[in-house]
């Protein structure tokens, strides 16, 4: 139990964070009208499912069936290079289906943009990017083969994400810190929260009480703070969805491939709740991802297919500790890390 605490307050703090197709995306055998998926054999290895029909599909019959799509979420768990490589796919054969595409990430913030918008247009190098456009750590790893391709193509690329300082200041003070935000970094955040969704807030809520933390306080100081990071979460949300609409009116007739954490996109929940609710015309698609128990018989569960229009199955990533105190003391030193942050606009 102390350890799923530790774990489940780690992750609630993070919240408030060319190959041939043929060859990466799993192959299925059908004999005898059962459909059996080949073993996960690397970490690259992924295998789309309809989670309509729950049938294997390949990543031409994925492209085909989201050409009407308005947006299209990939959700992705970070640092996954089944993930990653996915999306790199998707991108590449959705650019030859349609030229006319927009990539937003959830992984810049729109204070960034400026930088990206440099780096994209050749006036800035990688390690100017990487420091001035504040990308994620594992950048290189994870990001680049993407922007890369993108800047090759012409798409453009959209800093989607708020800025980690106003998500942490929501976090400590709450939704009304918004309006104090100074004037040159009002455009940088979404301005106003809708936090009424019961089924995300619930969802949300669920997650962040499985860690357990209360520090003596009263049930009442309990469900305040947990509103504070519930509206952390939101601004993120809130800002991702914004950032679509405005990417959409500035390049009419576009398509839209979102890229974010799972959280933000399972179920159509979170990002894709706010963005349906701004702009109830759009047509979008959701991808999933879902880590299996069994890498040599990879399958879904039932509520699998909840999570997306289309999941896709992923091997477990390595465990990043065996030893118990070692884990405990990393989770230890990025709770402090965090709690010691302040909010300094």
């Amino acid at each position: 139990m102390f350890k799923k605490s530790l774990i489940s307050l780690a992750l609630a703090f993070s919240l408030t964070a060319c190959v041939s197709t043929e060859h990466t995306s799993n192959v299925t055998q059908i004999n005898n009208n059962s459909i059996t998926i080949a073993p996960l054999t690397s970490l690259y290895n992924y295998q789309l499912i309809n989670s309509v029909t729950k049938s294997p599909i390949s990543l031409s019959t994925l492209v085909s069936d989201v050409k009407n799509t308005d947006v299209i979420f990939i959700g992705e768990f970070h640092s996954h290079q089944g993930a990653h490589l996915l999306q790199l796919q998707f991108l590449e054969a959705l650019y030859k289906q349609n030229p006319n595409l927009i990539l937003s990430m959830e992984q810049f913030t729109r204070d960034a943009q400026p930088v990206l918008d440099k780096y994209l247009a050749g006036e800035y190098g990688e390690e100017t990017l990487m420091k001035e456009g504040k990308a994620w750590p594992h950048y290189k790893g994870s990001y680049r083969a993407i922007i890369e391709f993108a800047r090759e193509h012409n798409i453009p690329v959209i800093a989607a994400n708020s800025p980690a300082m106003h998500v942490r200041c929501v976090g400590r003070n709450g939704a009304d810190i918004i309006a104090k935000f100074p004037v040159e970094q009002a455009d940088w955040s979404a301005k106003k929260l809708d936090l009424d969704n019961k089924s995300y807030k619930e969802k949300f809520m669920s997650f962040i009480r499985a860690s357990g933390r209360s520090h003596g306080q009263t049930p009442e100081q309990q469900k305040a703070r947990q509103m504070k990071t519930y509206a952390a979460q939101l601004l993120r949300d809130t800002t991702m969805a914004e950032s679509i609409i405005k990417a959409m009116a500035e390049h009419p007739n576009a398509q839209v491939v979102h890229l974010n954490g799972s959280f933000h996109s399972d179920g159509h929940l979170g990002t894709v709740a706010v963005l349906e609710t701004m702009k109830p015309t759009l047509k979008t698609k959701v991808l999933s991802p879902v880590m299996v128990e069994d890498n040599m018989k990879p399958m879904a569960k039932t509520d699998d297919y909840a999570q997306g229009d289309y999941i896709y199955l992923l091997r477990e990533m390595p465990s990043r500790y065996i030893d118990k105190e070692k884990r405990n003391a990393s989770i230890r030193k990025l709770i402090k890390k965090r709690m010691t942050e302040k909010c300094e606009l």
